[in-house]
Formats: C-alpha cells, structure tokens, sequence
C-alpha cells in the first residue's frame, strides 16, 4: 500500500539549497567584477575629461595649464571642467595627477592616476593597452598627451 507524499524530504532541500548558494556565489563575483568594470569606466571618462579640458586650456592660451599637487585641479582649469571634477582630481578609490613637465625645454603633459585597487588597476591597465602613450612607473599610471614630437 502506497502512501500519498506530501512536502519534500531534506534531501531534496539541502540540493535546492546547494543550488542556489552556488549560484548566489556566481552573481556575487559578477557584481564585483561589474562594479569595478564600472568604476574604469568612470575613471577613463576622467581622464578624458581632463584631456579634453587641457586641449581647450591650450587653444584659449597657448600654453599648458600649470602644474598642481595629486588631487588639485589646475590654476585656469576649472572653466574647462564639469561636475565633480571642477573641485577635486580626488575619488574614494583614486586619485588624479596632472602633470607638466618640461624636458630640454618641451613640455611634457601627461594625467596619471593612483589607486590601492589592484583590481582596478589592472582593468585601468587593460583599457589603456589599446591606446599609447601611458607608462606605468611603480603604482603610478600615466597618460601622456603632449610630449616631445607633439600632442598624443
């Protein structure tokens, strides 16, 4: 004689719920890796920012702005900007540097950036591998766009 069942045995759960903890753990590192996609994107757009407001800096006075500190933007440069960058080259998880030099008397302008993300620094890296002139020296990315020959 069979009995009707009704509910699931623990087997059943402890699978369901084997199940779900994997993949709960598979979304989980997907998030991670998305939210760093995502902060290299809003780092690139930074520097873009910044290049672009360098360029206009230069076509309005033909020179370069000055240089400033990691983290402070530019004398003069702050017309050329928006948003939060008017204020700050500072983000909680990097920090930007505009930098102008001169080397034999040639100006060489480059935005680097610093970070104690390892992660972001390698997706940073990833992003600008298709794209020259940067150089790394030690935890410091930097991107030129002027240098001896001209503008990058």
């Amino acid at each position: 004689m069979r009995r009707n069942r009704r509910g699931f045995t623990i087997i059943e759960m402890l699978m369901v719920m084997i199940v779900l903890g994997l993949l709960s753990a598979i979304a989980l590192l997907k998030f991670i890796d998305l939210r760093a996609t995502a902060r290299t994107a809003a780092l690139v757009g930074d520097f873009r920012a910044v290049t672009v407001a360098v360029f206009n800096y230069y076509a309005d006075r033909e020179e370069f702005p000055p240089e400033a500190g990691a983290g402070s933007v530019p004398n003069g440069l702050r017309p050329y900007l928006s948003g939060s960058l008017v204020n700050s080259f500072t983000r909680p998880e990097y920090v930007l540097d505009y930098d102008n030099l001169r080397v034999d008397d040639t100006p060489l302008i480059a935005i680097s950036v610093t970070t104690p993300d390892d992660k972001l620094m390698a997706k940073l890296i990833a992003s600008f591998s298709t794209k020259s002139p940067f150089f790394m020296n030690g935890s410091k990315l930097s991107y030129l766009i002027s240098g001896p020959g001209g503008l990058f």
